[in-house]
């Protein structure tokens, strides 16, 4: 399970998570839960030897960054509309939804917000939620979320783009970007080690991380090694 659904209670204690994962800003409108819900399902990049580290590191920069945090109360904001507030290491957040406590949008506004001291974003998200769950090709979602967001923690900084949806039994699955393509990822990697699920274009893929790289074996028996690129 992700680290960023502890730390994120906030926004989905409110269904487990509203963390990690936001409307786009650029005066776009904002994603709708299905559109969030059918790209994980259909997923475009290769998994191979080129992409495994990137995804790997790419998936651990939004775990660490626990986005998310947030409204404890997707029906708080649902019925008041809006709210603003402080985050647990300074700066705020400001949200605005709409709905209650089975459903709804929110979008939120992450103003050099720190989930822990030197750790901070920037950005914005928008997050739907639906107790009965969103069908998604052949999942079923209870939450999703997608975010545009800047961080920095423990010395590192990065820009966060991706996707996010929580299945209605807690499962997670993040949509992450490599080089313009998108990947499924879930299970848990910190550290630089641990293991990831990952779907892409070319089917679903057990990878493995070490400190050095690690390796891959596909459902079709497919497997690679790779080095990190780091």
């Amino acid at each position: 399970m992700l680290k960023v659904q502890g730390c994120v209670g906030l926004a989905v204690a409110m269904l487990g998570l509203l963390g990690a994962a936001m409307g786009c800003g650029g005066g776009e409108d904002p994603p709708s839960f299905g559109s969030i819900a059918k790209g994980l399902e259909s997923p475009t990049g290769t998994v191979d030897e080129g992409s495994a580290s990137e995804i790997g590191k790419k998936y651990e920069a939004a775990n660490k960054n626990n986005l998310g945090f947030g409204v404890r109360g997707d029906d708080q904001v649902g019925q008041s509309g809006s709210l603003s507030q402080s985050c647990p290491a300074g700066g705020n957040y400001e949200a605005s939804g709409s709905g209650n406590q089975s459903s709804g949008s929110v979008t939120i506004d992450y103003n050099d917000c720190c989930f822990a001291a030197g750790c901070c974003a920037s950005g914005d998200g928008t997050i739907h939620y639906n107790s009965e769950g969103a069908s998604g090709g052949a999942e079923s979602y209870a939450f999703c979320a997608q975010f545009d967001m800047s961080y920095s923690c423990d010395g590192s900084s990065a820009s966060l783009d991706y996707s996010m949806c929580y299945g209605i039994g807690g499962e997670a699955v993040l949509l992450i970007e490599v080089n313009g393509k998108s990947f499924a990822v879930s299970a848990s990697r910190t550290g630089g080690s641990g293991s990831l699920e990952i779907r892409g274009a070319n089917g679903s893929w057990t990878c493995t991380y070490n400190d050095a790289g690690g390796s891959c074996t596909s459902s079709s028996g497919g497997s690679f090694t790779f080095t990190s690129s780091d």
